[in-house]
């Protein structure tokens, strides 16, 4: 779709197979070093989302998330937040050129299946067989 018409962020494909391989990724470690995670990951079990969840479902987001990521989700968290607030500004100054971007996306996503990408993913990344 080209990079004008969409927002990339976070980790690539080639970084994640390596931390795999190194074995060096310590969610925790991410947890405890940058406020910003620690933030947005005990929100999950603040007061407010114990209001509208389960406290049990909520609590093992939470653990799984500190303890194990098995997707690698908070190295890319503070790109996200970056990359977000640029969609958010972008779609606020330019409403029409945001929607050439949707229309762009939809027009070219024909080779996209998610039965297709979870099989890339095992055969590139997990090889679960």
């Amino acid at each position: 779709v080209g990079g004008e018409n969409c927002y990339i962020f976070g980790q690539t494909s080639d970084q994640v197979i390596h931390r795999y391989a190194a074995g060096d990724y310590c969610a925790a470690q991410w947890y405890e070093g940058d406020p910003n995670i620690r933030r947005a990951i005990d929100f999950l079990t603040g007061p407010e989302m114990l209001a509208a969840g389960r406290a049990e479902n909520l609590q093992r987001l939470h653990d799984e998330l500190v303890n194990k990521d098995w997707f690698q989700t908070l190295p890319d968290f503070n790109a996200y937040v970056v990359r977000k607030g640029q969609a958010l500004a972008d779609y606020a100054y330019d409403p029409l050129g945001w929607r050439r971007k949707c229309l762009v996306n939809i027009a070219k996503a024909g080779m996209f299946s998610s039965d297709r990408t979870i099989a890339e993913y095992n055969k590139d990344i997990w090889h679960l067989g």
